[in-house]
């Protein structure tokens, strides 16, 4: 049976039966391509990529308005141009992607939210028949907003809450309301309710488990059966010891990483493959394709879709050329050093 979704995404049965509807038999091809080549690829130390990636990650903006410490967006660290994806572009993308991409991620860098477009971004895709993934602080969720977003058809969103208290959350979530988020849940129970059983968008309560949150858990189970929601358990990223010993969890079954010698290192351990350079691609709201969600600051820009399809930038030279450093090497390239690849990073 062809596994039909990333291994770190969010599951529930009606994720699977919605992903389901999405595919086809060209879709189904493809996929086989793409698990075929990339075990013959890491089996033979060689580039071999055969077919199209079947998720696609697309970043409407990269702005945000909160200043979250572990994300370059917050942080200060992004070094790329804000800006917002265009509709146009958008559109562009998808009529290229969607016969072997059914999985869309409209989340990256970012609040997506931001964008106003966001919502007819999302009605556009579902009539590819892809399924939509949105990740959200909430923030900007207003009663309009909710009934365009359960209008367009998406069908996860994913509202980050990762901290129960005001002081737990907006020690991460820094500059956030954690009253703003209950206010957006709010609007989106009952706006779910009066539609009844023509509301298909299923909503995913997200905790980053910290040394602040991770006693909250059960609380959070409660707030996520208020609101029908499900709920992810996510491990974070870090990206220094002060950050480790900032937020990590006490439970090490909570933790991405181990800590040897005073060095960061993801439990995953780090084998010369990585499925991600064969069943996804990162698209940036400029139009750079990226390898992965790990290169948040466009540092192995591959191509432009600005200046080439999609298509010959998944088969150019820059993108073989990174790919055959991943066979090689894969602890030369420093992102891939914090990488989860292999590694379950939803509890």
């Amino acid at each position: 049976m062809v596994r039909p979704v990333q291994k770190d995404s969010v599951m529930t049965i009606r994720t699977i039966l919605n992903l389901l509807r999405c595919v086809d038999v060209r879709r189904i091809w493809n996929l086989l391509l793409i698990f075929a080549s990339f075990h013959l690829a890491a089996m033979r130390k060689k580039n071999i990529v055969w077919g199209y990636p079947y998720t696609l990650t697309i970043e409407p903006t990269n702005r945000c308005n909160l200043k979250c410490p572990e994300c370059p967006s917050g942080n200060g660290e992004m070094v790329r141009p804000l800006g917002l994806m265009s509709m146009e572009r958008f559109e562009r993308i998808l009529d290229e992607v969607c016969p072997e991409a059914f999985y869309l991620q409209l989340f990256f860098q970012g609040e997506p939210f931001i964008n106003n477009s966001l919502p007819d971004m999302i009605r556009y895709a579902k009539t590819k028949r892809m399924y939509v993934s949105v990740s959200t602080n909430a923030h900007f969720l207003r009663m309009d907003v909710v009934e365009r977003l359960l209008d367009s058809g998406l069908d996860q969103l994913i509202v980050s809450i990762d901290g129960l208290t005001q002081e737990s959350y907006e020690r991460y979530r820094v500059g956030g309301s954690l009253n703003r988020v209950h206010e957006a849940l709010e609007l989106l129970t009952a706006a779910r309710g009066n539609r009844g059983r023509s509301a298909r968008t299923e909503i995913t309560l997200q905790m980053l488990v910290t040394r602040d949150t991770e006693k909250q858990i059960p609380e959070l189970h409660a707030l996520a059966s208020r609101h029908s929601a499900s709920v992810a358990l996510k491990t974070m990223q870090v990206y220094s010891i002060e950050g480790a010993n900032t937020f990590l969890p006490e439970n090490p079954k909570y933790r991405r990483y181990n800590i040897i010698d005073g060095e960061l290192l993801p439990k995953s351990g780090m084998r010369n493959r990585c499925v991600r350079l064969w069943e996804r691609s990162v698209i940036t709201w400029d139009g750079v394709v990226v390898p992965c969600c790990f290169d948040k600051n466009a540092e192995h820009a591959l191509g432009s879709v600005e200046r080439n399809s999609f298509h010959d930038i998944w088969q150019s030279e820059p993108y073989h050329d990174f790919r055959r450093r991943i066979l090689g090497g894969r602890r030369n390239i420093p992102m891939c050093r914090n990488c989860t690849e292999g590694l379950k990073i939803y509890r």
